[in-house]
C-alpha cells in the first residue's frame, strides 16, 4: 500500500478506534493536529505488560492534562489480538505488546513510532515515564 494511502488508513482506523474506546463519535471533534497514543497488549496479560500499560498511561495522562482536555493528545489501550483491531495491529507492525505514538497532521498520520525502549525501561518506573512524556513532547511540536 502507498504511503499516502497507508496514512489515510490509519487515520481512519485511529478515528475507529477512538469511537469504540470513548463510544461516540470523536473523530468530528478531535483536532485534525495531534497525539494519539495506543499502547498495545495481547488479550490475557501478564503483571509486566500491566505495569507498562499502568505506566504508559499514567505518563499521558498526568503529564499532558491539558492537551488532553484540548484533544491534542489521546491514549488509548488496544487489545491487538482482538480481530476487531486487526487492521490497527496491521498498520502500526504491531507483533507484541507495544507503545505507538502517533503525530496526526490535518487528521493524517504524518510520523509514527514505536517505543520499544519500554521493555528495558518497565524496571525503573522514573525512567520509564520520562521516555514516554519525551517521545510525546518531541510529537507535540
Amino acid at each position: 500500500m502507498k504511503r499516502a494511502k497507508l496514512s489515510t488508513f490509519v487515520c481512519a482506523i485511529a478515528a475507529f478506534v477512538a469511537t469504540l474506546v470513548v463510544g461516540e463519535s470523536c473523530a468530528a471533534a478531535a483536532p485534525a493536529d495531534r497525539v494519539v497514543v495506543m499502547y498495545f497488549h495481547r488479550t490475557q496479560r501478564c503483571p509486566t505488560c500491566r505495569k507498562m500499560g499502568g505506566y504508559s498511561e499514567e505518563a499521558v495522562k498526568s503529564g499532558f492534562a491539558k492537551p488532553i482536555k484540548a484533544g491534542k493528545v489521546e491514549f488509548h489501550y488496544i487489545d491487538f489480538q482482538d480481530k476487531k483491531n486487526a487492521a490497527l495491529k496491521k498498520a502500526y507492525g504491531v507483533a507484541g505488546p507495544s507503545l505507538v505514538v502517533a503525530k496526526m497532521v490535518g487528521g493524517k498520520v504524518a510520523k509514527q513510532k514505536n517505543l520499544k525502549e519500554i521493555w528495558s525501561k518497565v524496571g525503573d518506573k522514573t525512567a520509564f515515564i520520562e521516555y514516554v512524556r519525551s517521545n510525546v513532547r518531541e510529537y507535540l511540536k
